[in-house]
């Protein structure tokens, strides 16, 4: 199985995602899946903002280097599950890849059947981005425990 995770630039919340997947995926001993992030305007020289690798190093990840990476129909075709930030994200791909719009889904829908934009906390600090990365890290355990990707025996709860 592949998973991909979509913002806008693939910074912040599809590259956290994407981390947070493949840790909850390694605890669980799970093999067999692929898990990747892309944005819909990523650009390859964008820097890693320290905050996220905080984050990330709070949630027992280390971070390595990461290149934003655009959205490509390679990714789409070869993707069993995208997942996209925000309602707008979701419009943008299914128009663009409309013979893939079964796959593509809205992040928190498919987390927690809300349907609602995940926030961005690229412009947030301190409590506020922590916040956010809470809802990231909850949808994505979610997600996790949806799929069968989670052993909730050998898993660390969030």
């Amino acid at each position: 199985m592949k998973i991909c995770f979509v913002c806008h630039a693939n910074v912040c919340r599809s590259f956290i995602a994407q981390e947070l997947l493949k840790k909850f995926i390694k605890d669980s001993s799970i093999a067999d899946i692929e898990v990747i992030s892309r944005g819909i305007f990523a650009f390859e020289d964008y820097p890693m903002p320290q905050k996220n690798i905080d984050f990330l190093l709070k949630n027992g990840i280390v971070y390595t280097a990461h290149t934003p990476t655009l959205i490509a129909k390679y990714d789409i075709a070869t993707s069993d599950l995208i997942l996209v930030m925000t309602a707008k994200q979701l419009e943008i791909l299914t128009d663009k890849y409309a013979e893939f719009t079964d796959k593509i889904h809205l992040f928190l829908e498919f987390a927690e059947n809300k349907n609602f934009d995940m926030e961005d906390p690229i412009n947030k600090n301190g409590k506020k981005f922590e916040a956010i990365g809470l809802k990231i890290k909850t949808a994505v355990f979610n997600i996790a425990k949806k799929l069968n990707l989670i052993n909730l025996t050998s898993t660390k709860s969030l």
